[in-house]
């Protein structure tokens, strides 16, 4: 797996929308992610683990929820973390994309009145082949 983009919204520490475009680093597949105490440099792990299986990576304090909703954003905001990835397994030429977007459990303010309301987790994976596949809350969609 070689990721190539990582898109975060409202995640950890990261407020905005951040976009990391790992093509620009080069082919070597070697990278060093540098910076000062709670610059957030885990929080890129977190979000690609977070992408892949559901949970962030921090050891055994693992984190699916709420919790990932970042405190810094705006109300309102969407939590979500999008990767795209390559893959060659044999059975498809290298350089086929796949694009997961995953949305965490997280609190939104209501649409009518005051309040909040605790939102489900969703899933969704774009296949090299364009097909998408959905999973939000206990349904599972194919389109």
């Amino acid at each position: 797996m070689r990721p190539l983009k990582l898109t975060l919204s409202a995640f950890g520490p990261y407020a905005g929308l951040e976009t990391l475009d790992f093509t620009l680093l080069g082919d070597s597949g070697l990278y060093l992610i540098t910076g000062d105490t709670g610059a957030g440099k885990s929080t890129i792990f977190d979000a690609i683990t977070f992408a892949l299986y559901g949970e962030a990576s921090s050891g055994l304090n693992k984190k699916d929820g709420t919790e990932l909703q970042s405190q810094f954003s705006a109300s309102g905001t969407e939590p979500f973390v999008e990767l795209v990835f390559s893959e060659d397994n044999g059975a498809y030429p290298e350089g086929n994309k796949y694009t997961v977007r995953r949305v965490p459990r997280h609190v939104r303010p209501l649409k009518r009145g005051q309040g909040t309301k605790e939102e489900s987790e969703s899933v969704s994976l774009l296949m090299p082949d364009k097909t998408e596949i959905v999973y939000v809350k206990a349904r599972h969609v194919v389109n």
